[in-house]
């Protein structure tokens, strides 16, 4: 058991948690998103329905940074059903998308597989879609091919997991993409979903404690993709929605070898801190792997409150705008 105690990660976890305010933003900034798309006048002949989608809807989002004292806007994907076929252009399904937006959006780009839109308070990418089967196809402009994938799928996989996980495999991916977040290497890849799959390959499912489940999948990390990496081989990681579909495939070598170095080093770091008897050293390694945002000390009254629950919960991203209410911090759902 480490020196250092749980509750110093569980108020870690709490902290890096998207606040109140960030959810509010997100939510006004998409529902209205969506509310014009709907109502456009050339647009809504080819909307068939819209949905949230990636870490904002599966509840594995982190806090923004802040840049200057600003905290930078929260990152929303929202997938738009239409009714195009496979036969149109992808090219021209984005740009499609790409115009309509930029009537009521100044702060736009085509991106490959969506559009990207930038406003004070989110930025959102906007993905266009066809629905097929139990899946959806997106559109990829640099290969002129329809893509297929399932982002409800995903979000259905990613509630099964935390299930399986006793309510810790979502505060543990937070964990994760924090320090990857921290953690720079040449390329921003793995990122996203990818960095999920990993922590449901890697976890320990029986560990309670949030530093030795931490450490324990840095190692398994280490361990479980040496061989790939050695090899000179991207490891296949599994996507839980697409049978035979890897979360790597965009993913270069020398990217996830960069990625692959650093968590070796921090997966004995990690181990070093939790054998410690020397509450400042642990700390201090702690420290130098999540930055310093981790916890350094903990009120007495603090740490009895967090030490209690093995779990973490969190508020969901709601779906819709929502209103402030009394008391003050609360918000109530918009119908």
């Amino acid at each position: 058991m480490s020196v250092i105690p749980q509750a110093r990660f569980q108020e870690f976890i709490q902290d890096i948690e998207p606040s109140t305010t960030t959810k509010a933003n997100a939510a006004s900034a998409h529902a209205a998103l969506r509310d014009f798309l709907k109502k456009d006048s050339d647009f809504s002949k080819y909307h068939v329905d819209d949905f949230l989608s990636g870490s904002y809807k599966r509840d594995t989002a982190i806090r923004p940074l802040k840049n200057g004292g600003q905290i930078d806007r929260p990152d929303i994907d929202i997938v738009v059903v239409t009714n195009h076929s496979v036969g149109d252009d992808p090219g021209k399904v984005v740009d499609l998308l790409y115009q309509t937006l930029k009537k009521k959006y100044p702060k736009i780009r085509r991106q490959n597989r969506s559009v990207g839109i930038e406003q004070y308070n989110a930025d959102m990418d906007v993905i266009p879609a066809i629905k097929s089967g139990d899946a959806y196809l997106i559109p990829d402009r640099d290969t002129k091919t329809w893509i297929f994938t399932n982002p409800e799928r995903h979000t259905s996989w990613t509630t099964e997991t935390n299930k399986r996980a006793n309510g810790r495999f979502k505060p543990l991916v937070k964990l994760f993409k924090w320090y990857r977040r921290q953690n720079a290497t040449i390329s921003e890849k793995p990122k996203g979903f990818s960095l999920e799959c990993m922590v449901a390959e890697c976890m320990d499912y029986n560990e309670t404690d949030y530093g030795e489940l931490f450490v324990k999948m840095l190692e398994s990390i280490a361990n479980r993709y040496n061989l790939s990496v050695s090899a000179g081989i991207v490891p296949i990681i599994a996507d839980p929605a697409i049978p035979g579909n890897s979360v790597t495939n965009d993913i270069g070598l020398e990217e996830f070898r960069g990625f692959f170095n650093k968590i070796k080093s921090h997966a004995k770091l990690g181990r070093e801190a939790l054998t410690s008897t020397d509450l400042e050293k642990a700390t201090s390694i702690f420290c130098e792997i999540f930055g310093d945002c981790f916890p350094k000390t903990m009120s007495r009254s603090r740490e009895s409150t967090l030490a209690k629950p093995e779990t973490l919960s969190s508020t969901s991203f709601p779906d819709r705008a929502i209103k402030p209410n009394k008391p003050s911090g609360f918000a109530d759902v918009v119908p």
